[in-house]
């Protein structure tokens, strides 16, 4: 059979499942053997004009990875078969490498796709009239080859969690037999036979032991714990890992059989990690911020009452699961740690990707309402002073007017119940000059204690609302957030708010797995979550209180002493750097002391399991804290930010030499975040 006879078509959903696979690939050999199809003016050619005399280009792949599964058994392709595609239907890709601007572009391809691995996923075209598949194909990424021998070697796809991942939370998923997702490698495959997460490899024997997950196509469980096997990912790693692209990358067969002899040798169940380890003895002790608000007549909470971190954050991923609101976990867990540890928390990014919803819906996990622990504001381009905000005191009469937005009256509230959390969301922030009218609030966010008031005149002047007199403290009870889009109908941020801010930019996820949750989730309550998810949530009615969410906050006093001697060394090269360009800009004490604060304070599950790892904790801050601040023309940030064109790609300036010198996979959404703005000069000629 040659590309895909069948008398009838598969299912759309399977069709999707293999157009969603990644395969490792080269371009077929001249004279293959007959296996190439007979479409091209030459017949022996991988690269040849179309036979009907037209200016299209036809070329053929052959995949040397492990192919779908699924494409084998419903369309009955075979090994032999190659992969068919048309200058015309990979445009994408060849307009990235100039091939339009050639005048032989038969040769040009050639010469390109020479000794070249090639990275593609499969296209189904059905022609009805024949019952026929055609095996075409998108090419995503190409690759010089490092030896001859790759081009007859075979290789296997092998999936690697996101960087963020813990490897104790993904051993807890095996042990505890929840839902491991693998973003790119899908049930049209075999069960992968190695998983990649965190500085280790594991082995997954067979598919009783590493099950598919009906739920969703990217979902498994793990059935036996006892059998999947660990080892430290050897120092010859990326010499052997080819492609690596988003979640998943390859290697080579011969390489997989020095794993195997490794995990022979050295390999040990995760299983017997678990039995090995010791009972802590000591809890992880959790301190609190003292206030000097009297606490008379708050409500105390039981033990049994109260809700610990981990379940409040599985809270927050059912309601917007509920919701049908699509967040990367990582998100999640950043949100709520920017929030603990930050004054102000600025969500950022394109218009449309939910920065406003994820404020309300951290609102709602809270258990807090609007038109009484919650305040909403819209901000309008006409605020210019701090009075359109807060209002003012009319000298004549001794009256204190406040605005319409109703903040003074609400963070007074605030102040006269501290056992219960308020939240503060400024809409739209930078539609004003922030600078300007959020002034007050700019000078007493890193205050303390008492010193944490806002004052609304002077002490001298005459008032006859007295209890305004002395300010209004503004406690640890309450959370403010802003939401801002960065473009031209905008304001900028000063150094001076970003100092006092995180800043995080939402990463949006696919439309393709949006849809695929929105179809195959059904949660309504707590209880669909906890049979897809396997997280139980405890309490989920229960509201937070203060001193239930300051109980979460460990204020360690380290200040510097909480960043590790490679942290303080990174924050260094790039206050260097940075400061190099422009003497205003850099790495302040305050940035380096609230990173080490965020990075205590990275949340734990019940069994002490963080969320994320410290790596991707301190990514985050580097690119929230420090790289938010870059911006302004190509002549006077190139070099710190590097360069960026369509043919070569990225090539890292200053900044992302710091980043890369140190560990594998060292500052990932970092790099990314540079990259952003390296296209930014190329397209604009500055970033914003």
């Amino acid at each position: 059979m040659i590309n895909g006879y069948m008398n009838q078509e598969i299912s759309k959903e399977n069709r999707q499942l293999i157009e969603e696979c990644y395969i490792l690939g080269r371009l077929a050999d001249d004279n293959d053997g007959g296996h190439l199809p007979r479409l091209g003016a030459e017949l022996d050619k991988a690269i040849t004009y179309h036979k009907d005399g037209d200016d299209r280009v036809v070329f053929y792949l052959t995949a040397l990875s492990r192919e779908p599964e699924l494409l084998k058994r419903l369309l009955g392709k075979n090994s032999n078969e190659v992969y068919i595609s048309f200058d015309n239907k990979n445009k994408r890709y060849l307009e990235r490498i100039g091939y339009y601007d050639e005048e032989n572009r038969v040769d040009f391809l050639r010469e390109h796709f020479n000794e070249k691995l090639i990275l593609f996923k499969p296209i189904l075209n059905y022609e009805t009239k024949k019952g026929r598949y055609h095996f075409n194909f998108e090419i995503l990424l190409v690759e010089k080859m490092d030896t001859d021998e790759e081009r007859i070697e075979t290789f296997l796809p092998v999936p690697i969690l996101s960087h963020s991942i813990p490897a104790t939370r993904f051993e807890r998923k095996l042990l505890d037999g929840k839902p491991i997702e693998l973003n790119d490698y899908n049930h049209a495959f075999d069960v992968p036979e190695f998983i990649i997460c965190d500085g280790y490899i594991y082995q997954i024997p067979d598919e009783t032991v590493f099950e598919k997950y009906n739920i969703n196509s990217n979902m498994y469980i793990c059935r036996k714990p006892e059998q999947v096997m660990r080892i430290e990912i050897p120092e010859d790693y990326e010499r052997n890992m080819k492609m690596v692209h988003k979640e998943i990358a390859f290697t080579s067969n011969n390489n997989r059989l020095s794993w195997i002899d490794l995990f022979n040798e050295e390999g040990i169940s995760v299983q017997e990690i678990e039995d090995n380890k010791k009972v802590e003895n000591e809890e992880r002790t959790q301190l609190k911020v003292e206030s000097s608000v009297s606490q008379a007549g708050s409500v105390e909470m039981s033990v049994e009452e109260k809700v610990s971190e981990g379940d409040f954050i599985f809270r927050l991923d059912y309601l917007a699961r509920k919701k049908k609101l699509r967040y990367s976990a990582d998100d999640l867990y950043n949100f709520h740690t920017s929030l603990k540890t930050s004054n102000f928390t600025i969500l950022g990014g394109m218009s449309g990707t939910g920065k406003t919803q994820l404020a309300m819906l951290y609102a709602e996990a809270l258990k807090i309402e609007e038109g009484d622990n919650l305040l909403f504001i819209p901000v309008k381009p006409s605020y210019t002073e701090p009075s359109d905000l807060l209002g003012f005191l009319n000298p004549i009469t001794g009256v204190y007017t406040e605005s319409d937005v109703g903040l003074v009256s609400f963070i007074y509230n605030a102040s006269q119940n501290p056992e219960k959390m308020h939240m503060v969301v400024f809409d739209e922030m930078n539609l004003g000059q922030v600078e300007h009218y959020f002034s007050d609030f700019l000078s007493i966010l890193e205050l303390e204690g008492d010193q944490k008031k806002l004052r609304l005149f002077s002490k001298k002047a005459i008032c006859v609302q007295e209890h305004f007199r002395s300010g209004i403290h503004i406690g640890d009870n309450i959370l403010f957030v802003g939401t801002a889009n960065f473009d031209e109908t905008t304001r900028d941020f000063s150094n001076r708010m970003l100092d006092r801010s995180n800043v995080i930019i939402l990463e949006k996820t696919t439309f393709t797995d949006a849809y695929k949750h929105e179809v195959n989730e059904n949660i309504e309550n707590p209880k669909d979550y906890e049979n897809q998810e396997k997280n139980e949530i405890k309490n989920p009615d229960t509201a937070i209180s203060s001193d239930n969410y300051n109980s979460w906050i460990i204020q360690s006093g380290k200040r510097l002493g909480s960043l590790e001697e490679k942290e303080l060394s990174i924050l260094d090269k790039l206050h260097e750097e940075m400061s190099s360009f422009d003497s205003q800009t850099g790495v302040s004490f305050r940035i380096a002391e609230q990173i080490g604060h965020y990075l205590d304070n990275i949340p734990n599950d019940e069994k002490g399991v963080p969320f994320l790892t410290r790596k991707t904790a301190f990514d985050y801050q580097i690119k929230q804290r420090i790289l938010s601040k870059i911006r302004g023309h190509r002549e006077q940030i190139e070099k710190l930010v590097g360069r960026f064109d369509e043919e070569n790609g990225y090539s890292g300036g200053r900044l992302s030499i710091v980043l890369t010198s140190g560990e594998r996979h060292n500052c990932e959404k970092s790099i990314a975040y540079l990259e952003q703005k390296a296209k930014e000069l190329m397209r604009n000629g500055y970033t914003l």
